[in-house]
């Protein structure tokens, strides 16, 4: 008998599932994700490193910006008047004030005049010394070594405005120090307590005492370079901090936003 072959006809079954395209899909997004994923968190990391450190660093140079933008100087107009006029001046402004007064006074010899030039001169060297203070308080080595830490997360253009930075703080400790001669005179001694200078001691016989007033005024010429040389650092220092904060740029955005 011949054998006869019959023809099975084979049906899929429609409800069954390849897989193996969502296999590959899976085995892909692990890959990607063992890739990715570390790079991602690495780069998360250095970014909260970065921010953390900007945050620090800002919170520490913003006690120098707090005194340079809202502490006033209380400025008396060098005169003969009983009652002289006062105001109350932002350090800029003040050191205007004080460079107008040598010009015109230098030669002075008023008592009330030569007094009042250099009760404003003690003021400014006493706002110098406050910015030493600040400075000191911020602790300049230890931010140098924070930067040196995350400099790798950081650019070349915020590293380069640090270190400037660091390098103005640490010039003006030095500068205004040593030009702050004016604390020999007579007739205004400076006040102490626990070593910090809190402020003036003024004689009661100081107008009637032309002599003594005459060796200050002496002081005043004789340091003039000294003086000049205290307001150009204060004004350096000044102007460097604002530029780090974009000081100016974000004052002028603010008065444009409230109008």
């Amino acid at each position: 008998m011949m054998e006869k072959t019959i023809a099975v006809k084979i049906i899929e079954d429609s409800s069954k599932i390849n897989w193996e395209p969502w296999i590959l899909l899976i085995a892909t997004m692990s890959l990607l994700a063992a890739v990715i994923l570390p790079f991602a968190q690495k780069r998360y990391e250095e970014y909260r490193t970065k921010r953390n450190f900007q945050y620090y660093l800002k919170k520490q140079i913003g006690l120098i910006l707090n005194l340079l933008t809202t502490e006033k100087i209380e400025y008396t107009e060098p005169s003969v008047k009983n009652d002289p006029k006062k105001e109350l001046l932002y350090f800029i402004d003040y050191i205007l004030k004080i460079k107008s007064d040598f010009k015109e006074h230098k030669n002075t010899v008023q008592p009330r005049v030569i007094f009042m030039m250099l009760m404003n001169i003690q003021k400014l060297c006493h706002f110098s010394y406050q910015l030493r203070h600040i400075i000191s308080s911020i602790d300049l080595k230890n931010i140098t070594e924070k930067t040196l830490e995350h400099g790798r997360e950081l650019s070349k253009e915020e590293l380069n405005k640090i270190y400037g930075l660091i390098l103005i703080y640490e010039s003006f400790v030095g500068i205004s120090t040593f030009h702050d001669n004016f604390d020999k005179t007579k007739s205004i001694k400076r006040e102490f307590k626990d070593n910090v200078w809190v402020g003036l001691k003024v004689e009661n016989s100081f107008l009637s005492n032309q002599s003594v007033l005459n060796e200050d005024l002496l002081i005043i010429n004789d340091n003039e370079y000294s003086l000049e040389e205290l307001q150009n650092i204060l004004l350096i220092v000044n102007q460097e901090t604002k530029k780090y904060f974009d000081y100016d740029n974000l004052q002028l955005k603010r008065k444009k936003e409230s109008h």
